[in-house]
């Protein structure tokens, strides 16, 4: 019995609907529509670069990294609103939320999720 509820967990685990993709800049980021499609958000500059996205399309749940040269970085968190705890940020647009964590090179970590309504 412990061997078959096994072999149904890791079935389970494999019909994920999670999506992986990697761009090298913002412009193949944004020739692959991910900024249409509200996977990243409108405020990214276009020095971004090194973007990891992880989608989750059945629950509309992304996470990533990305990188903004620094004379960018600023203003991008300027665009941001600052959370409670220290080096944490967010931003909304429509019924999507963003939180983010930064680095000190300027790498970005990220995690969307939908605003409750």
């Amino acid at each position: 019995m412990k061997k078959l509820l096994l072999a149904f967990v890791l079935v389970l685990m494999g019909c994920s609907d999670m999506v992986e993709n990697y761009y090298a800049d913002y412009q193949q980021a944004q020739a692959d529509h991910l900024f249409e499609r509200g996977w990243l958000p409108p405020i990214l500059p276009a020095s971004t670069t090194q973007i990891q996205v992880a989608n989750n399309l059945d629950s509309n749940y992304s996470q990533g990294s990305f990188v903004i040269a620094e004379a960018d970085l600023a203003q991008f968190i300027e665009q941001l609103e600052a959370c409670e705890f220290s080096g944490l940020y967010r931003f909304q647009a429509e019924k999507s939320v963003w939180s983010f964590t930064l680095d000190t090179q300027g790498k970005v970590r990220y995690q969307l999720t939908s605003r409750a309504e």
